[in-house]
């Protein structure tokens, strides 16, 4: 049972990451690998597939699941945003510019959104997908899992210490401004600069995919490489 439930949590976590892909690309007019890890899955989706699954599988009602849906999704959603935050001192994406959003971690509209996707995978995507996996064999799901998690563990491990050690390079940029106490335009440029030149592929891709991402100690000298980082990306497809 547990091995049908690992594969349940990476294939809704892939479902996840295309649709957070497609949705990303389309408002930014480019393509962006959206996810905070590196693989092409965003876990967030498939932990909150499983939590729907087995807590609203035996609901009736479809407003009833629609609504429960909603508020069970948007607490993950919270709770995730809470916790990512404490641990990396960022706020990966914000929701303060939406109407009806709390504390800029959850919204209206996504809550709206949620509803409808627990209630499409409940009532039709699932039971398709539980249909075929008891079909597949125990070997399958084994060897799926046993190549998934040490995958899945290392994605975790490299991303953690790359975001860590980000955060050390912006509070190395942010001490040499403060120290300097900049003032003139071009001393802040050429500090901009230099962490740009330092920026890894991974950390230039969480830039992409989060174009929304606060630092909560270092805000304004994140925001600064931000906006380089933008002008970057827009004079490449300028050209």
């Amino acid at each position: 049972m547990i091995f049908r439930y690992i594969f349940w949590l990476f294939f809704y976590s892939v479902i996840g990451w295309v649709y957070e892909t497609i949705l990303c690309s389309v408002n930014e007019k480019r393509w962006i690998n959206r996810g905070f890890l590196n693989g092409p899955y965003c876990p967030v989706y498939g932990f909150g597939a499983i939590l729907d699954l087995l807590v609203l599988n035996d609901v009736k009602g479809i407003f009833m699941l629609f609504l429960l849906g909603a508020v069970l999704t948007c607490t993950l959603e919270y709770f995730t945003s809470w916790v990512m935050e404490e641990l990396f001192q960022t706020r990966w994406w914000d929701y303060s510019e939406r109407k009806f959003n709390f504390n800029g971690r959850i919204c209206l509209a996504g809550a709206i959104v949620f509803g409808i996707f627990t209630v499409l995978l409940i009532r039709i995507l699932h039971p398709e997908v539980s249909g075929l996996t008891n079909y597949a064999p125990h070997s399958f799901l084994v060897t799926f899992a046993l190549i998934m998690i040490p995958i899945f563990i290392i994605d975790c491990s490299v991303t953690i210490i790359n975001v860590l050690g980000f955060n050390k390079k912006l509070k190395i940029v942010s001490i040499k401004l403060q120290l300097n106490e900049i003032k003139n335009q071009l001393s802040q440029l050429v500090e901009i600069k230099m962490l740009m030149r330092r920026l890894n592929v991974q950390e230039r891709r969480l830039l992409r995919a989060f174009p929304r991402v606060r630092s909560i100690l270092y805000n304004d000298t994140l925001q600064l490489i931000k906006e380089a980082f933008q002008n970057v990306i827009w004079k490449k497809r300028k050209q």
